[in-house]
């Protein structure tokens, strides 16, 4: 179940978003007719902060590099786009099949002028579109309390024109939601791959292969220049020469740890950024030396990944 789940996880996240999404949206406009649908809600919720998500997430990784999470970040952009998806079906096909009447109403001392300045500043491209946005007349009119009647004759004779906030609703979506995500979706593809190495320091006696080749490296042989990036240590002596500004760049794994797909996706994010740089795998081991049964493991996890990795040891 858990091969499947991991086979399939990118069809597994697409298809939620979408149903999230769909199922969101469609929630936040029930509509029974007795009061207004809150557009400031609905914005807010399948909109802005999804959006702003996306946004910090993004720029988050920008900031630490952290690029064994770029696999997870990409997976949830793509979901999210798919989230929009669902969420513009949903809008639309609410819109067609029922009479919907969008009004707006906050605590806040926000008057129809200061919104409609707030609006026309996300929505810029007012003047491609005039109708996907809102003016003030619009803005004014839909705007309800809680104390007393929830729609006002004013605004039950003018119920068709409450409810053209739907175009305003579904180009947010489509910028914010479809086109924005979209676009951070690919600027994550930038990269270019590169072959890996995978070293250690012990002897070439001291392994057994499983049929496959393996080029022999020891310590010795990393003494050019090298950045040395630590994968999950913490307080172990990496006796390795390092250059933070060398091209080529050396991975340093305990050997003692099973081979988990985390790592294989912090190597692969990590060849991406990096197309012009050769990049050592270096096992290693708790005393200083790897054992040769961990690196039967190591390799081993590679074969069965079908990964085209140059092996050595």
């Amino acid at each position: 179940m858990l091969k499947l789940i991991k086979k399939y996880k990118n069809i597994i996240f697409i298809i939620g978003g979408f149903f999230f999404g769909f199922s969101l949206s469609g929630g936040l406009l029930l509509y029974s007719g007795k009061e207004l649908v809150n557009v400031l809600i609905y914005f807010t919720f399948v909109i802005a902060l999804p959006a702003l998500l996306s946004i910090s997430s993004f720029l988050l990784f920008l900031i630490k590099k952290d690029y064994a999470k770029l696999q997870a970040l990409r997976l949830s952009l793509l979901s999210g786009v798919f989230f929009s998806f669902g969420a513009l079906s949903s809008l639309l096909i609410t819109v067609i099949t029922q009479d919907i009447a969008f009004g707006w109403s906050t605590t806040l001392n926000i008057d129809a002028k200061s919104l409609k300045s707030i609006l026309d500043k996300i929505a810029f491209w007012s003047q491609i579109c005039s109708s996907c946005a809102v003016d003030e007349k619009l803005i004014e009119l839909s705007r309800f309390t809680r104390l007393g009647s929830a729609i006002t004759k004013e605004q039950i004779s003018n119920a068709t024109l409450l409810g053209q906030w739907w175009k305003f609703l579904a180009m947010s979506i489509l910028v914010y939601g479809i086109f924005l995500r979209g676009l951070l979706y690919l600027l994550s593809f930038t990269f270019k791959k590169s072959k890996i190495t995978i070293t250690s320091n012990i002897q070439k006696e001291d392994f057994k292969p499983q049929k496959q080749k393996a080029k022999v490296l020891n310590s010795s042989s990393l003494r050019g220049e090298f950045r040395v990036i630590p994968y999950n240590l913490d307080s172990f002596n990496i006796n390795l020469p390092h250059n933070k500004d060398a091209k080529d760049i050396v991975i340093v794994v305990k050997s003692w740890e099973p081979p988990i797909l985390d790592f294989f996706d912090f190597a692969k994010e990590l060849e991406e950024q990096n197309s012009n740089s050769k990049i050592i795998i270096y096992l290693l081991g708790l005393n200083g030396k790897a054992k040769s049964e961990d690196i039967d493991i190591w390799s081993k996890k590679i074969k069965e990944l079908n990964l085209d990795y140059e092996v050595a040891v």
